[in-house]
């Protein structure tokens, strides 16, 4: 069931940045999705699992961008080892400080884009290109807050995560 629910993210993330509004110019910096899903997965999985699934996440992002293959698998990979609880175990992080933490994974994901772009001679990366990461980021957040609610309460990414679920009694 986990893997359905991923892959319905997948395709919302995909779609997202045509279904964004021009209110608040959100169709300029629509929240990226892609980085919500792995951001969630780092926090909720336990040790480095969180990783491959990034990586995972960021090929299928690979696939759907214009963007050379294994850009985006090394931009989200890099993200959910940053944001992944390794070997300590820090306790499960919840409300406003995960919502914090989303933003602040997706604004790193964003300028981590931006310095792996450099090499492949796609033009001179800006300043202003770093600040425009900033809504993209706070938008993302934003969507995280219900999101991540939801996620929480159907409990449909846990086997992702490596929780599993015990049979009904």
């Amino acid at each position: 069931m986990s893997l359905v629910v991923l892959l319905a993210l997948m395709l919302i993330a995909a779609a997202l940045p045509d279904l964004m509004p021009e209110v608040l110019s959100i169709h300029r910096h629509p929240p990226d999705l892609w980085a919500v899903a792995v951001l969630y997965i780092a926090f909720r999985a336990r040790g480095f699992r969180a990783v491959g699934w990034a990586i995972a996440i960021g090929a299928a992002r690979d696939c759907v961008s214009l963007d050379p293959l294994g850009t985006h698998a090394f931009v989200l990979g890099t993200t959910a080892f940053f944001f992944c609880e390794g070997r300590s175990s820090r306790g499960r992080i919840e409300g406003p400080t995960r919502v914090a933490l989303t933003g602040l994974g997706v604004l790193v994901a964003g300028w981590i884009y931006l310095l792996r772009i450099l090499p492949l001679g796609g033009g001179v990366v800006t300043f202003g290109a770093f600040v425009a990461a900033v809504p993209v980021a706070l938008w993302s957040a934003l969507l995280a807050a219900g999101l991540y609610a939801l996620l929480d309460r159907t409990k449909a990414l846990d086997e992702v995560c490596g929780r599993t679920r015990a049979f009904p009694a």
